[in-house]
């Protein structure tokens, strides 16, 4: 099947950031759309409703206790320093764990933002906003690289918002599932959507689609198709990413643009914190303890 271009106008737009050593945020316009945060034109961080944040990925996850982060959070804001720095000082993360985890998030992230629908894009300068910043901060190019490679992996296997259910038992076989694969077979209820089980279990939305397609293709789960609508929701050919069209977006309210999924009960519940209680991290902010190992950037992590 042919593959979707993942560049365009988003490409356009993150090559004149770079170019222009943008410190601030691009817009994107379209669905999922999202902010792309940016230091001296690099790619620090990803705001999109379509995949989860690092936040999300640290708490639902596990990794990070709400105790843990929240201590963290009140450190960050009485002194100043970034939440990494404070999450690392605590012990709550390890330095190498969580630039991986900043990393994989990213490139999550991009491949949800790049293979939507881009509307329009728009730079603003400003200062440094988002709680988890990578630094120093990665190019856009080997981000939209990895963003189609995953779209090839994946082909027609499974869309982002195909939604499955477990085949009874009686009726396959094989071996044994994996404690990744029984959470993902747990979540898969009919109802919930790649993108769902990935907020719900704190993992990446490729992660997940992966993981998906190859339940799918063990026979432990199957698509649902329930009716004109839930056929509406299929994605044409040639066009495997993250995103659908805008109509079975708007037929969908838990898929409707900028919209997020529904809570389930069992979930933990995130920190509220108010606008006025976030720091900005300014420009010249140490972040030695998250700078690679070897002095350069790294390949996104996570890839299969």
């Amino acid at each position: 099947m042919a593959v979707p271009d993942v560049s365009g106008s988003l490409r356009e737009a993150l090559t004149a950031c770079a170019a222009g050593g943008l410190t601030g945020v691009l817009r994107v316009a379209g669905d999922p759309g999202g902010v792309v945060h940016l230091i001296d034109g690099g790619v620090a961080a990803i705001a999109t409703p379509g995949a989860p944040s690092a936040e999300v990925i640290l708490l639902r996850s596990g990794r990070v206790s709400e105790a843990g982060w929240d201590a963290a959070f009140t450190a960050s804001a009485a002194s100043g320093t970034s939440m990494c720095a404070e999450l690392v000082a605590s012990s709550a993360a390890g330095t190498g764990e969580l630039e991986a985890l900043l990393r994989i998030a990213l490139a999550d992230a991009m491949f949800v933002l790049a293979t939507g629908l881009v509307e329009e894009c728009e730079p603003r300068p400003s200062q440094v906003d988002c709680l988890l910043a990578l630094e120093p901060a990665a190019d856009f190019g080997p981000l939209l690289a990895e963003a189609a490679r995953r779209v090839r992996v994946l082909g027609a296997t499974v869309g982002e918002r195909d939604r499955f259910v477990v085949v009874p038992a009686a009726k396959r076989s094989g071996p044994p599932l994996s404690s990744g694969q029984d959470e993902i077979v747990t979540l898969a209820d009919g109802r919930r959507t790649a993108r769902d089980i990935a907020f719900a279990s704190g993992r990446g939305v490729y992660a997940t689609m992966l993981q998906l397609a190859r339940l799918r293709e063990a026979g432990v789960l199957t698509a649902v198709r329930s009716g004109p609508a839930s056929a509406a929701r299929e994605r044409a050919p040639g066009t495997a990413g993250p995103a659908a069209s805008a109509g079975s977006a708007a037929g969908d309210r838990s898929d409707a643009p900028g919209g997020l999924p529904r809570r389930e009960k069992g979930l933990p519940s995130l920190p509220r914190r108010t606008v006025d209680a976030r720091v900005n991290v300014s420009r010249t902010t140490p972040h030695r303890l998250l700078r690679p190992r070897s002095g350069g950037d790294v390949g996104p992590l996570g890839a299969e």
